[in-house]
């Protein structure tokens, strides 16, 4: 008896050792939890008049969108079906985002080329001002793709579209706040703030994803698109909508988030 409990006591803590071992990764770490992907399920599909939309964003009451055009270089308003209210007076370069200031009530756009933040009156949309942003690369058609201003600390969330895909945090006052490279899609096309949550929600074409990510671009969930060429998105946090354009279809879809 004294043989088998003295076996006991060496070989049980070696079992649960073994046990342990095999819940950790070869590198030692431990196993992160498999993340459900997201769901989405589409309830609209609208066609639109303006050719190529590239960025969108909610206007000044919620109940509107702002739209720019990659074709006219123009930015317009639209009900929330797609139907075009106004055209604005500013004709860009390259335009590919955009949002909406509603703490000092104006519009801010981006030129993907002059890799440019442009700021315009509302609603006229004559331009007050633009400045640099700075990216880690300077290819001409990789260069920045979408903008959201974030009403927590006034700074304008920007995504570099790829060479290298980055988040740039900027604002008018501290200029230059932080930049971060990102690897988990194979482009970035569009960002847009969700101010309520403290989330960022970017949007790949190329991989034709969408991912909730929280304020440093780290992937919190990962939801499938129907197809690539989605360029814009702003999503209504109350009523669980996102609202996307494809460049490709010229369409405003809505989906609705699931989980």
């Amino acid at each position: 008896m004294k043989l088998v409990k003295f076996i006991n006591i060496i070989i049980a803590p070696l079992i649960l050792l073994t046990l342990i071992s095999s819940c950790k990764k070869d590198n030692g770490g431990d196993i992160p939890p498999i993340e459900e992907p997201g769901k989405l399920e589409q309830i609209s599909e609208f066609s639109l008049e303006i050719t190529e939309p590239s960025g969108l964003s909610f206007g000044p009451t919620g109940n509107t969108l702002l739209m720019v055009s990659d074709n006219t270089n123009k930015v317009y308003e639209t009900d929330l079906e797609g139907s075009v209210i106004s055209e604005l007076t500013y004709i860009g370069l390259d335009l590919e985002g955009v949002t909406y200031n509603t703490d000092e009530h104006y519009i801010a756009v981006v030129e993907e080329r002059a890799r440019q933040i442009v700021f315009l009156s509302y609603p006229e949309g004559v331009e007050k001002e633009r400045f640099d942003i700075t990216t880690g690369g300077n290819t001409d058609n990789k260069g920045l793709e979408g903008v959201s201003y974030n009403t927590n600390n006034n700074a304008y969330y920007i995504v570099n579209e790829d060479v290298p895909g980055e988040m740039i945090v900027w604002s008018k006052l501290h200029g230059h706040i932080s930049k971060t490279e990102m690897h988990f899609a194979s482009d970035y096309s569009a960002i847009f703030v969700d101010t309520k949550n403290a989330q960022l929600w970017i949007v790949s074409d190329e991989s034709a994803a969408l991912y909730k990510c929280d304020y440093n671009a780290e992937v919190l969930k990962k939801y499938a698109l129907p197809n690539t060429k989605f360029e814009g998105i702003a999503v209504d946090v109350e009523q669980q909508l996102v609202y996307l354009v494809n460049d490709k279809t010229f369409k405003l879809f809505v989906f609705k988030i699931l989980n």
